[in-house]
């Protein structure tokens, strides 16, 4: 399976990535995000702030309602595998997304939250011919210096 065709190819060597550097960017990509002030606890703290008890916290993606009976009941039942790594169910939920949306199986990619997808999608989709424009308040981990190797986003207020 080819998965970067010559217009991906030529795409990236446009902006800057080359098998020579690729190495030394994804060691800083690897480094950024192991800093203690760069990460997904560290960036769930800017939701923080002084909110009754019982508020719902928008901007933290809170659900009041919480998950559904289904949803808890799957939850449970996944108890007794804690500490097992279900590939085969990962595999079937792609599946299931797949068919749903109409779309091919490798189109479909299952992570353990945004931030992953997130950081891959401004670094693949951004470049200095097509910046990113972003509204305030937005993604905030785009403008993270790991990613800085896209242009400085236009933000919009």
């Amino acid at each position: 399976m080819n998965i970067l065709h010559d217009e991906l190819k030529h795409d990236l060597v446009a902006r800057g990535f080359s098998r020579r550097n690729f190495g030394r960017i994804a060691a800083m990509i690897t480094a950024g995000a192991t800093l203690p002030f760069y990460n997904e606890s560290a960036l769930a703290q800017l939701s923080k702030v002084n909110a009754p008890p019982d508020a719902v916290l928008l901007n933290a993606n809170e659900n009041p309602l919480g998950p559904c009976k289904e949803a808890r009941e799957a939850a449970a039942k996944m108890i007794d595998q804690g500490g097992r790594y279900r590939y085969a169910e990962t595999d079937r939920v792609q599946l299931l997304l797949a068919r749903q949306e109409g779309v091919k199986t490798n189109s479909v990619r299952i992570y353990a939250g945004s931030s992953a997808p997130l950081h891959q999608a401004v670094l693949a989709f951004t470049g200095p011919k097509r910046p990113l424009v972003m509204a305030d308040p937005g993604y905030e981990a785009a403008l993270a210096p790991p990613l800085s190797l896209a242009p400085k986003p236009s933000v919009s207020r």
